[in-house]
C-alpha cells in the first residue's frame, strides 16, 4: 500500500460554494470504493461467462446415459441425438449435410443400437473440430485464463507504486481505470480470435488490479480522520464483496438473455468508463487541493496528523525478522486463498457440482458476498468497542473466528453431498460470512504492531493477494479435471488445512502492541538540547 506524503496548506482552502455539509471526504470514500469494485468486477466476468460460452458435448453426455442405463436405445432417442447434433453443427453446414447423409444410410442398414453407437463414433471427430474453434476451453486453459489476471497484477505492482509516488494517485488510478474498461470491452473480440488473444487481454485486464490496495492506502492516509481510519479501511476493502455481488447476478441474467454473454463485458466497460470519468473529475490527491473541502473539514482531517513521521526510513531488516509480521503475512495468504477460491469458483462449483442452473448460479454466488459485507461492518464496530480485553487477545480471538471458522466450513463443504445443494449453498455462504471478522484480526494486528510503517506491510499484502489469485486456479487445476464431487473434496480440504495452520501460527506469534522498531528515536540535536 503506497502512502504519498502531502504537505497541507490551509491557505489553499477557499470557502466553497458547496461543501457536501463538510463531508466531502465521504463522497471521496464512496467513489473510490465503487471504482475499486468495478475493477475487480471486470476481472470476474470471465469466471461466470465461461459457463455459458462453451457448448455442451452431446456425444459425451449421451454416451454417459447409455452406459448408465445399459439398454438398447429406441428410434426416438436416435432422432433426439440427431437433433442435438444438428444444433451443434449449424456453424458448419457442409459437414452437417455430409454427416446427415451418413446417418440416414446407417438407419437403413443397421439396428437401432448399432446406429446409436456409430452416430457417436462418426461425429465425435467433427464435434471436436467445431469445439476447438469455439469457446470451449480445457481445464488447463481455464486455469490459465483465471491465473493470468494475477500475473498481470504481479507484474504491475511495483511499477504502480513508483508511478503513484511520482505522479500521484489521481492520474495513475484514472489511467488504470480506462485500461480496465478498454480491455474488458475488447474481450469478446479477442476471444473470437482465439485462446492466446484472449489470454493476452486478460493479462492487460489484470494490470489494473495492482492499483487497488494502493488506493486504500492513499485515500485512508489523506482523506480520513484518525478516529475513522478503521471505517475507511473497512468500507474500501469491501470492494472484494461488492465486485462479486454486482457481477455474478448480472452475468447470470445477461448470459441467459437474448443479448448473450458478450453483453456482460460491454455493460461492465460502460460502467467503468462512467465511474472513472467521475473519479478523474472529482478526486484530488489531498483535501487542501479540493474545491469542495471547507476549512472546517480540512481541520478535522488534519487533526492529530501534524507529528506523523511520514518520512522515517522503513526498518526493513527488523520487519522481515519479526515473527509478529510473518504471522500477519501467513494469515493474509490463507485469508486471500480462501477469498479467491470462493470468489473465482463459486459459480463453477454451484453449477457443475451442485447442479444449480446458470440463471440461479449468478444470484446464489453473490449471496455469500452480501453476508460478508454485513459481517465485516458488524465485526469492525465490535472490534473497536471491545475494550474489556487486551488488544493481543482481541486480534487472536477475531483471527480464530475468521480463519478457523472458514476452515471449519470448508471441511463441512467437503462432505456435503450433491444431493443436498441447498446445504452446500448455505455452507458456502457461511465460509464467506465468517471471514468478515478478519478486519479485527491480522489486519488490525498489522496496524497495531507496525503503526506508521504499516504501508510497507500492506504493500506486501497486495503482493500476497496477487499471489493467491495466481495460486487458486493452479490448485484447482491440479485436483479438478471433470468438476466431480470427489475432485472438489481435495480442494476444500486443502484450503481448510491451510486456514487452520495459518491461524495456529498467528495465535502463537501474533501481537497486539507496537513493536520496538516503531518507536521514533530522538534526533542527535534533540538529545543534545535535552
Amino acid at each position: 500500500m503506497t502512502v504519498v506524503a502531502v504537505d497541507y496548506d490551509v491557505t489553499d482552502i477557499k470557502n466553497p460554494k458547496f461543501a457536501f455539509a463538510n463531508r466531502t471526504r465521504y463522497v471521496i470514500l464512496i467513489l473510490a470504493t465503487l471504482c475499486l469494485s468495478i475493477i475487480l468486477s471486470n476481472t470476474l466476468t470471465l469466471n461466470f461467462t465461461i459457463i455459458c460460452m462453451s457448448p455442451n458435448r452431446t456425444a459425451e453426455n449421451v454416451t454417459e446415459l447409455a452406459v448408465r442405463d445399459k439398454r438398447d436405445v429406441t428410434p426416438e432417442e436416435i432422432n433426439a441425438l440427431i437433433l442435438a447434433r444438428q444444433k451443434i453443427l449449424l456453424e458448419n453446414q457442409e459437414r452437417q449435410d455430409q454427416l446427415l447423409n451418413e446417418i440416414q444410410s446407417m438407419l437403413r442398414s443397421q439396428s437401432p443400437k448399432e446406429t446409436f453407437m456409430n452416430v457417436i463414433a462418426a461425429t465425435n471427430n467433427l464435434e471436436e473440430e467445431i469445439v476447438a474453434g469455439s469457446y470451449d476451453y480445457t481445464q488447463s486453459q481455464k486455469s490459465q485464463l483465471f491465473s493470468i489476471v494475477a500475473v498481470g497484477a504481479l507484474v504491475a505492482v511495483y511499477p504502480t507504486i513508483w508511478l503513484i509516488q511520482y505522479f500521484g494517485p489521481r492520474k495513475v488510478v484514472s489511467a488504470y481505470g480506462f485500461v480496465s474498461a478498454l480491455s474488458t470491452a475488447l474481450i469478446p473480440l479477442f476471444a473470437s480470435w482465439g485462446f492466446w488473444w484472449l489470454l493476452f487481454m486478460r493479462f492487460i485486464q489484470g494490470t489494473a488490479l495492482s492499483v487497488c490496495l494502493n488506493v486504500i492506502g492513499c485515500v485512508t492516509a489523506h482523506w480520513s480522520m484518525l478516529k475513522t481510519n478503521a471505517f475507511f479501511i473497512a468500507l474500501l476493502t469491501c470492494f472484494f464483496q461488492f465486485g462479486p455481488i454486482f457481477t455474478m447476478p448480472i452475468s447470470g441474467i445477461l448470459c441467459e438473455s437474448s443479448l448473450g454473454w458478450p453483453s456482460v463485458y460491454y455493460l461492465h466497460a460502460v460502467i467503468t468508463v462512467i465511474l472513472f470519468v467521475l473519479f478523474a473529475y472529482f478526486y484530488r490527491d489531498a483535501p487542501h487541493q479540493h474545491r469542495n473541502v471547507s476549512e472546517r473539514e480540512l481541520g478535522k482531517i488534519q487533526r492529530g496528523k501534524e507529528d506523523m513521521p511520514t518520512r522515517e526510513p522503513v526498518p526493513y531488516r527488523a520487519i522481515l525478522t519479526s515473527n509478529a509480521i510473518w504471522a500477519v503475512w501467513i494469515s493474509a495468504l490463507a485469508n486471500f486463498m480462501g477469498i479467491q477460491i470462493t470468489m473465482q469458483y463459486s459459480p463453477t462449483y454451484l453449477n457443475k457440482v451442485m447442479g444449480f442452473p446458470v440463471e440461479m448460479t449468478g444470484l446464489f454466488s453473490a449471496i455469500p458476498q452480501v453476508f460478508t459485507f454485513i459481517m465485516k461492518v458488524i465485526a469492525g464496530i465490535l472490534s473497536d468497542k471491545l475494550t474489556c480485553i487486551r488488544p493481543v487477545v482481541s486480534v487472536k480471538l477475531f483471527n480464530t473466528i475468521a480463519l478457523g471458522g472458514m476452515g471449519t466450513f470448508f471441511f463441512a463443504m467437503a462432505y456435503t453431498p450433491t444431493t443436498a445443494p441447498m446445504l452446500g449453498l448455505v455452507l458456502l455462504s457461511c465460509c464467506c460470512t465468517i471471514l468478515g471478522f478478519n478486519c479485527g484480526a491480522f489486519f488490525k494486528s498489522s496496524q497495531l504492531v507496525a503503526r506508521h510503517h504499516n504501508h510497507f506491510i500492506m504493500g506486501n499484502n497486495s503482493f500476497i493477494n496477487c499471489l493467491a489469485t495466481l495460486l487458486a486456479p493452479v490448485i484447482v487445476n491440479i485436483f479438478v479435471k471433470e468438476d466431480t464431487f470427489d475432485e472438489w473434496w481435495w480442494v476444500w480440504m486443502l484450503h481448510g488445512v491451510l486456514l487452520y495452520v495459518a491461524n495456529i501460527y498467528f495465535c502463537i506469534f501474533g501481537k497486539g502492541e507496537p513493536a520496538e522498531w516503531t518507536k521514533v528515536k530522538p534526533r542527535p540535536n534533540q538529545v543534545a538540547a535535552a
